[in-house]
């Protein structure tokens, strides 16, 4: 059987920013799961990203086809010619790009054809494109969680980066929830999809991830998010400050790990600026090899996001033995279980209490870090995809292979 993989998430495999996150994570362990398994995988990239795709060595093994549109390639390589260019600029031609492909993009026939040629169509994330919608071929496609629709309602206007992702979701195409919170919502939003056509995998966590505790000597609470108002990381900086000064610590740090958004940018310095900034620690992106040791070596992880649709990083810093603090709403408490201490992510008193527990109690502390590594054992992503995988056969009626 042949699969269509989208694999535009995975073109931003060599760019240290917001976009190697959580869902680029995903789409990268979901292929390599399949490719494992010896499945026939041919990849499908956005227009605007494939050349940043073709260009990747790592991939180069794989089959890549995109859209045959004459004007779709030239607006692709001048993208990616101009990927080096000053920030303002690339963000313009995103901007005019993204219009055209709403308002302007025609459906090219030959595309349609050489999509049919496939038994499936897979996206762990990205919506598909007008070629893959028009194209007589099974649609699965992974949800992450309805987190514009909860806060700004339904995109009515074409140019929200959000627009395509939740005005192609229908009632014929298959859906993969990556948790039951997120598969509710979906149902809840998005009435007319069919419950028999939307199935919840719990995502998985790599084997990387383990216990590695090194000779670091610096005590210090650990964050890994990309630094955003949603993360509602002024509220952790803030109680943690609280909680430092009401406690006369002087020798713990808030490490805050991750990539910044701009539009956060000005908020984030102004509640730095209130604070005393040799205890707040910007490491900026992460490199997926320092992770591990950043969790071990931390004496908790803070994670009091307001939604998430699974939470990746709680199960990363669960599955390195590092006690966990996050929020009692969403998909969180999926995750984490009775494995650490979960707060309302708006009350300050339980943030700062949660805070002593963890830096008075050794005891609580290192319960929580084995009962953590227990619970992290169950979510594989060799069980992820072993789960999608038997849904899609079951709606094929055929073994995928």
């Amino acid at each position: 059987m042949r699969l269509l993989f989208d694999c535009t998430e995975l073109s931003y495999y060599v760019e240290n920013n917001g976009h190697r996150a959580g869902v680029f994570y995903v789409a990268l362990n979901l292929f390599n799961e399949l490719k494992r398994r010896g499945i026939d995988i041919t990849f499908y990239c956005d227009f605007r990203r494939y050349y940043f795709m073709k260009n990747i060595s790592e991939f180069r093994d794989i089959p890549l086809i995109t859209s045959n549109s004459h004007i779709n390639r030239l607006i692709a390589r001048i993208l990616y010619k101009t990927k080096d260019f000053p920030y303002i600029i690339k963000t313009a031609l995103t901007i005019l790009f993204r219009i055209y492909d709403a308002h302007f993009y025609r459906k090219n026939k030959k595309s349609i054809t050489e999509i049919e040629e496939f038994d499936l169509y897979f996206s762990p994330f990205t919506p598909p494109s007008k070629d893959i919608q028009d194209a007589q071929i099974p649609k699965f496609r992974m949800l992450h969680d309805v987190i514009p629709v909860l806060e700004t309602g339904m995109a009515k206007n074409a140019k929200a980066w959000y627009y395509k992702v939740y005005n192609t979701i229908n009632d014929r195409d298959f859906y993969f929830a990556n948790s039951e919170c997120t598969r509710l919502d979906v149902l809840k939003y998005f009435p007319f999809v069919k419950t028999e056509n939307i199935k919840t995998t719990l995502l998985g966590v790599n084997e990387n991830f383990k216990p590695c505790k090194s000779d670091e000597k610096k005590k210090y609470v650990f964050s890994l998010c990309t630094l955003g108002k949603r993360k509602n990381i002024i509220f952790a900086i803030k109680n943690f400050i609280t909680f430092i000064e009401k406690n006369k610590i002087d020798d713990l740090y808030l490490v805050l790990g991750g990539s910044n958004w701009k539009v956060f940018e000005a908020e984030l310095d102004r509640t730095l600026k209130q604070y005393d900034k040799s205890k707040i620690i910007l490491t900026g992106y992460v490199k997926d090899e320092e992770l591990p040791k950043l969790y071990s070596d931390a004496l908790m992880f803070i994670y009091p996001s307001w939604y998430e649709g699974f939470g990746l990083p709680v199960l990363e810093a669960m599955k390195c033995g590092c006690p966990v603090i996050t929020s009692k709403t969403s998909s969180l408490p999926e995750v984490i279980g009775n494995a650490g201490i979960k707060i309302d992510p708006k009350s300050d008193e339980e943030l700062i209490n949660a805070y002593e527990k963890f830096y008075y109690d050794n005891f609580y502390r290192e319960l929580c870090a084995e009962r953590g590594i227990i619970r992290a054992r169950e979510f594989t992503w060799e069980k992820c995809c072993e789960e999608m995988l038997s849904f899609i056969n079951e709606k094929l009626n055929q073994p995928i292979k």
